[in-house]
């Protein structure tokens, strides 16, 4: 946890994703930050991962970012397209590629089920002790607003009444669960986004109830979160993930996987 704190702490610059390639963003950034810069011979980043992950682009063009970010669209390869409700990168195929570029030193494991506070939770505790990366699928229309006053924050934590921060924006989304942080009564979950101008720098705080609902989701797809772990200890992060009580199998965010 030392080493993880000291990268959060210097990452204080992060670049912004590309449009439409939040899934392939996280999965680069884990290999990058895992050791693997390349892949038969191609640099490891966004654009590759979406190209071998068959990620699709919407053919039409809704607003693509949240406020305060700036479009991104120049892509290194010419990426296939589809209808807005069946475009983006599938978790399945992702967890393929993950693996794949990392010479199978890294193995993944999808996680999904009835979401709940305990099990959110537990996830980002004990995962952690594993040396997981947790990349969540989420819809944001369900998060909280990524900047509310500092007063709401501590009377979360405090367990005191809050109305809950109007969300950013409203899309199905990849985000990095990076740590738990404890209060005396509750808990925030340290969300790191691929926008750094959401939150503090990429960076904002939401409740394990408000992640719980965003990844269940309300808008007729599933969210669920890959847990990226050593192989050396794919199999403690199984018997984790049953121990929760959540099931081990890709969801369904709407690209067909």
């Amino acid at each position: 946890m030392h080493a993880r704190l000291i990268s959060i702490v210097a990452d204080s610059a992060a670049a912004q994703q590309k449009d439409n390639l939040c899934g392939p963003f996280w999965a680069a950034r884990v290999l990058n930050e895992s050791g693997f810069a390349t892949w038969d011979g191609e640099l490891i980043d966004e654009d590759l991962i979406a190209l071998r992950a068959g990620t699709a682009l919407p053919d039409t063009h809704p607003d693509a970012v949240p406020p305060g970010a700036v479009s991104r669209a120049a892509y290194r390869y010419s990426l296939p397209t589809a209808p807005p409700e069946q475009s983006g990168t599938s978790p399945g195929a992702l967890a393929e590629v993950i693996e794949a570029a990392s010479g199978g030193e890294l193995c993944c494991v999808p996680v999904r089920g009835l979401w709940n506070v305990d099990r959110i939770e537990r996830l980002l505790e004990d995962a952690r002790d594993l040396g997981a990366r947790l990349i969540a699928n989420v819809q944001t229309g369900l998060l909280w607003g990524s900047r509310p006053p500092i007063e709401v924050l501590l009377a979360e934590l405090d367990g005191r009444p809050v109305q809950d921060p109007a969300a950013d924006w409203d899309v199905g989304h990849f985000v990095d669960l990076e740590m738990l942080i404890r209060g005396p009564r509750r808990a925030l979950v340290v969300v790191h986004d691929s926008y750094p101008s959401l939150g503090w720098s990429g960076r904002h705080f939401q409740p394990p109830r408000v992640l719980a609902a965003a990844l269940l989701r309300d808008d007729g797809r599933e969210g669920g979160v890959l847990a990226v772990v050593p192989a050396a200890r794919v199999e403690m992060a199984k018997a984790l993930v049953v121990e929760i009580g959540l099931d081990m199998r890709p969801w369904n965010n709407g690209t067909g996987s």
